[in-house]
């Protein structure tokens, strides 16, 4: 059985804040917020990434590089987009109109 490529991440460096971008349609899907370990591995490996309320599982990663291409179907990443708008933008008098 072949060995598994692996490449060394400093999450600090490397993912932290990185842009996330949806591999279907490189729409930006937000940022990198924090990143969940699996601490039974030795060293540690990726087991998720945290983006606003949703848990990117590691399997949905495509690929890291400046930014990181996930598979977003099913994700909900525009949750807080979506609750500014409605709680904060729309509250602005003539705002409605900069949303559309």
């Amino acid at each position: 059985m072949p060995a598994e490529s692996a490449r060394v991440l400093h999450a600090q460096l490397h993912l932290l804040d990185r842009q996330l971008i949806d591999q279907a349609d490189g729409h930006l899907a937000g940022k990198i917020d924090d990143v969940e370990l699996d601490l039974g591995t030795d060293p540690p490996v990726v087991a998720a990434l945290i983006s606003g309320r949703e848990r990117i599982t590691a399997r949905r990663i495509a690929d890291i590089d400046t930014a990181v291409t996930i598979s977003a179907e099913g994700l909900n990443l525009d949750y807080y987009d979506d609750w500014i708008e409605a709680h904060v933008v729309d509250k602005i008098p003539g705002a409605s109109d900069a949303t559309e």
